[in-house]
């Protein structure tokens, strides 16, 4: 009694006993409504939610890009020293929180959404919507997530069946590189040194 909680207002019905409101916690869309008040960027359009998957209560993923020049979409939703998303997140009651860019280029944002793990090789076949990804070894368990949690989220998020190996898994196997497309994606460290 006496709490204030921030709902979702999805429907109302009318009832013998009057209006029936019908609230949510666990929709998407409340998670959308809350980065809306929170983040300015988002509510005035320089920033647009592309995509979210959340399992409510545990963790969700959010897919953003920047509509305006000079704005990093991430940072803005993130705020200084994490307070936006801090605010959120206690709102949620702790569930975590994962900002992601978005690419129009499906092997890139495979790799955003697979984060915090480092993807070394995305192979994608378009036509079957599916795509496997290749994390160092000692990546693996962190890629996947708990009890596959990780996965899961990345792969609602970017629309695309997502395989996840190892790149010792990859170079036994020998896998086949004839997907349709078949993108390298550079190590930060490898890019620095160029």
């Amino acid at each position: 009694m006496g709490q204030k909680l921030k709902v979702l207002l999805q429907s109302v019905k009318s009832s013998n006993r009057g209006p029936e409101l019908i609230v949510s916690r666990v929709d998407k869309l409340l998670l959308k409504r809350l980065f809306e008040m929170e983040v300015p960027e988002i509510f005035n359009g320089a920033v647009e939610i592309v995509s979210i998957a959340r399992e409510a209560g545990s963790r969700s993923k959010v897919s953003v890009v920047a509509k305006q020049e000079g704005v990093d979409a991430v940072g803005s939703c993130v705020g200084l020293r994490g307070i936006r998303i801090q605010n959120i997140v206690n709102e949620l009651h702790g569930e975590k929180i994962d900002v992601v860019e978005w690419s129009d280029d499906p092997a890139r944002f495979i790799k955003n959404g697979l984060s915090p793990a480092v993807v070394t090789r995305v192979d994608l076949n378009l036509e079957d919507g599916t795509a496997v990804a290749v994390v160092p070894e000692r990546q693996l368990s962190l890629a996947i997530g708990k009890e596959g949690q990780n996965a899961r989220l990345a792969a609602r998020m970017t629309g695309l069946k997502i395989d996840i190996i190892s790149d010792v898994e990859a170079e036994a196997l020998d896998v086949e590189r004839t997907p349709a497309v078949t993108a390298e994606i550079p190590t930060e460290e490898a890019s620095t040194q160029t």
